[in-house]
């Protein structure tokens, strides 16, 4: 049995932005926007877990920079995600377009799954191809997006998937860093901190969720 969701039937999106804690105190650097998009697609079954992933390639010659992500559960069922048509900026319509897809990451609980999608576009935050969101589909009827106004340096599960730990940052310049903690479920901002622009890391009295999140990026590297 498979599972198919993307534009084809992703039925409605919600903005719950204005829920969010403004917690950043940098200027407008920090504005988080999370969306909830419902999806049509039956629900994987609860015993089922996630056993791996797959991101195929992208087709010859395409303006993608990867195919399908392909989400695959030890009872044989795939919830696969693909990604949506690219159009064209004019001049009164600038798009930023979701080009592939990257990072994926599988929580502990194996029922949770994240990724970013990588965008590009003279609508985008970025001029460069670069990863501006995080998505976290929880094996049920909605996929989470979380977005902050900057690029995706690092993100990763916590707590078994109850949490999600993710640093942004500008796309040049400095390595500060703005580490924050999601609830997995909502997005809702638990706990955010920065890195010291003198040294660009961590202070020592830092979150030890902070720590451990910085340790991680630096392997990851």
């Amino acid at each position: 049995m498979m599972a198919v969701f993307h534009a084809l039937i992703f039925i409605t999106a919600v903005a719950i932005a204005a829920s969010q804690p403004a917690l950043s105190k940098r200027g407008n650097v920090n504005n988080n926007e999370v969306n909830i998009t419902q999806i049509k697609s039956h629900t994987p079954a609860a015993t089922a877990h996630i056993q791996k992933y797959e991101i195929d390639e992208a087709a010859t010659d395409s303006a993608y920079k990867t195919g399908k992500l392909r989400i695959i559960y030890d009872n044989t069922e795939e919830v696969i995600e693909t990604p949506p048509p690219i159009h064209k900026s004019t001049d009164t319509n600038h798009v930023c377009n979701v080009i592939g897809f990257s990072d994926p990451k599988i929580a502990e609980d194996k029922r949770t799954i994240g990724w970013t999608e990588q965008q590009a576009g003279n609508g985008c935050f970025a001029t460069a191809w670069t990863s501006g969101e995080i998505f976290v589909y929880r094996s049920g009827k909605t996929v989470l997006h979380i977005s902050q106004g900057q690029a995706v340096w690092f993100w990763m599960f916590r707590d078994g998937g109850k949490h999600l730990a993710a640093v942004w940052g500008p796309t040049h310049g400095a390595e500060v860093g703005d580490y924050q903690l999601y609830d997995a479920a909502t997005g809702k901002v638990t706990s955010e901190t920065f890195g010291n622009p003198d040294t660009q890391s961590l202070a020592a009295d830092a979150p030890e969720w902070a720590k451990q999140t910085e340790h991680a990026m630096h392997q990851q590297r």
